[in-house]
């Protein structure tokens, strides 16, 4: 996501110009370069700059609107659409087929259905409503990541540059041109804005408050009524008030820096000012950059090499996410730093390409058609029959491979094993199909992202307090067994402490009483089902999570999950323990490599070169009868 590039002077559709200022380029370089660590795992309030891109095009934008209305006395707003149209689209037209040819290619059966509905919610600039009605957290680590997952941000600027410039018009014309009222305007909505995050932030969901298109226009607003005040007044040529402001500017780096560095998403200081605290220090950065060399700070920003970034800033945001999600550490082989270089340097090719070869030719000279309009609806067509195409008919065939019985060609005496669960069962079943070669066992994999096994008995929430729509885990676990007949099945949940459930009226955690009863009822008397259905049983106790969630409140929470599962296995010797976390975790500190490489590289899921040791390691314990 990046907000627009000044005009160029050769667009023959401009009314009016602002100065290029190279400082304001580097804020642009430096707000993608912290969206892309973040979601490489690097850093963990990255994501605050895409905060920081809402307020810059606020500024600018409005900056554009209000210049245009001081030369002509008007706005002249279908020129102002179709220069978004030129700067925005294109890019966004080539990557929707990409994205279908990953699904068709590489995505698994359950991937199909979000893609698509993601990719007509990104097409229509709609994906941050179509995140919330889904009911599907930005923040939740178990869901199966969608290629466009990041396109609610660009929703957010598109809906902008469509209601923004009408309202702006009107408001101009009404007040006679008045800057004044114009600010004023921007404030009042700005602080109606700022007051619905934090309601909807502290009392209902983060979700709804993080991607509402009114929760996360105070940014924008802010931005655009910086865009009053500096037209009102000017900059300063004073030395004195350049230097105060200066001051202000290292303050606000200094402020903002802190944040990206010690502010993870989860934090709730976010909807209690924090948000509120890093647009202000945005804001002040702005103001250092629009006086240009006069200002130190600018000067700083101007960074030659955050200001190229800055450029195909654009690009950047809008193609990481999809590579990162095709190079992942269990699809490649590769994780840390390798995989970060790799993913970086793909994602700096892309950008250059798109914006060298694609952006910037029709951004200056048009499309190179005699009808752009038929072209643009064609290349929409293209891109929805794609994403029909890419999705569906994989779709199908994934589901007629996974009704397909066990290989005929299974040695006998073979041990065939059946994982079900959550998504850690999925990655760590995936492990065990990949080394089962020479073990003697045979594996399926069965998991369900992002579900919970009291979905169905009792109301549920996820980890963000959304209401949980990710499945039930236990529900095709009969069936699967009477359709796959295994020697062995094995219960991995490795996320079954995160939702919350509604017991007796008041919403419960694990380790509350309520809690703790709903779901040992539930899970025994699936596993005892599963057990009278013939075959050993197996459940995992579940090792703690590392890296950015490794927390001494997730800590206590994995603990009282494990005495559960421990109460479900004693006294039924037809159900027994996989201690996954004492073998992990030795004494609660978790082996994190092996191989040299990491076992869990997103902190939960087994995946990559890593895991392969304790794939086998799981193989081995399961496939022996207890004696």
């Amino acid at each position: 996501m990046s907000p627009p590039a000044l005009e160029q002077t050769s667009n023959p559709l401009r009314r009016a110009t602002i100065p290029h200022l190279p400082a304001l380029d580097g804020l642009r370089g430096l707000a993608v370069l912290g969206v892309l660590l973040f979601h490489d795992g690097r850093l963990d309030g990255g994501y605050l700059g895409v905060d920081l891109f809402f307020v810059l095009s606020g500024y600018l934008i409005h900056s554009l609107l209000l210049a245009e209305w001081a030369k002509a006395g008007t706005i002249d707003l279908k020129a102002f659409w179709v220069r978004r149209a030129r700067r925005l689209f294109p890019a966004l037209l080539a990557l929707l087929p990409v994205v279908a040819a990953y699904a068709q290619k590489l995505a698994k059966p359950e991937e199909l259905d979000r893609i698509r509905k993601d990719g007509l919610a990104t097409l229509a600039y709609v994906a941050n409503w179509r995140a919330i009605f889904s009911g599907r957290s930005y923040w939740d680590m178990f869901q199966v990541p969608s290629p466009l997952e990041h396109t609610w941000s660009l929703a957010i600027e598109e809906q902008f540059y469509v209601v923004w410039p009408l309202l702006a018009f009107g408001v101009l014309y009404l007040s006679r041109g008045s800057r004044r009222v114009m600010l004023a305007v921007s404030l009042g909505l700005a602080v109606v804005s700022g007051a619905a995050m934090v309601w909807l932030g502290n009392r209902t969901d983060t979700s709804r408050a993080y991607m509402g298109t009114d929760t996360r226009g105070v940014a924008i607003l802010l931005g655009a009524s910086l865009a009053c005040l500096m037209a009102e007044r000017g900059t300063s040529k004073d030395k004195q008030v350049v230097r105060a402001l200066d001051g202000l500017g290292v303050l606000a780096a200094i402020g903002l820096a802190l944040a990206w560095v010690k502010l993870d998403g989860q934090n709730p200081l976010l909807y209690r000012g924090g948000f509120f605290g890093t647009e202000l220090c945005v804001l002040v950065l702005i103001a250092c950059a629009a006086h240009g060399e006069q200002s130190l700070v600018a000067r700083a920003l101007a960074f030659r090499p955050f200001a190229w970034v800055g450029l195909v800033s654009y690009g950047l945001y809008l193609w990481h996410w999809p590579i990162y999600v095709v190079l992942r550490p269990e699809r490649i082989g590769l994780s840390g730093i390798g995989l970060s270089a790799l993913r970086y340097t793909a994602t700096f090719a892309v950008a250059l390409i798109s914006y060298h070869f694609l952006e910037q030719p029709i951004r200056k000279r048009g499309a190179p058609f005699r009808r752009p309009a038929v072209m643009l609806s064609s290349s929409v067509a293209l891109c929805i029959g794609a994403l029909l195409v890419g999705t569906q008919s994989r779709r199908v065939m994934q589901i007629g491979l996974q009704l397909l019985p066990w290989p005929e060609t299974v040695p006998p005496g073979t041990v065939k094993i059946l994982i079900v669960g959550d998504s850690v069962a999925q990655a760590l079943g995936e492990r065990m199909k990949a080394v089962q070669s020479g073990t003697g066992a045979f594996v399926i994999e069965r998991g369900t992202p992002d579900c919970s096994i009291m979905e169905g008995t009792l109301p549920t929430r996820s980890l963000t307090n959304v209401p949980h729509d990710g499945g039930d885990c236990d529900a095709r676990w009969g069936s699967d067994v009477d359709e796959m007949h295994p020697d062995v099945t094995l219960v991995v949940l490795g996320g079954g402490y995160f939702a919350r459930v509604e017991v007796e009226g008041r919403w419960q955690h694990i380790c509350e009483p309520g809690w703790d009863a709903a779901y040992a009822k539930e899970l025994g008397g699936k596993l005892a089902m599963l057990a009278d259905k013939g075959g050993r049983v197996y459940v995992a106790r579940v090792p703690y999570p590392v890296g950015g969630w490794q927390k001494p409140t997730l800590n206590a929470q994995v603990d009282c999950y494990n005495t559960l599962i421990e109460k479900a296995v004693q006294g039924e010797p037809r159900i027994h323990l996989l201690d996954l976390a004492a073998h992990l975790c030795p004494g609660g500190q978790c082996t994190l490599m092996s191989e040299g490489e990491p076992i869990r590289p997103d902190g939960m899921h087994f995946g990559g070169p890593g895991a392969k040791e304790i794939a086998r390691w799981v193989i081995e314990q399961v496939k022996e009868p207890r004696r």
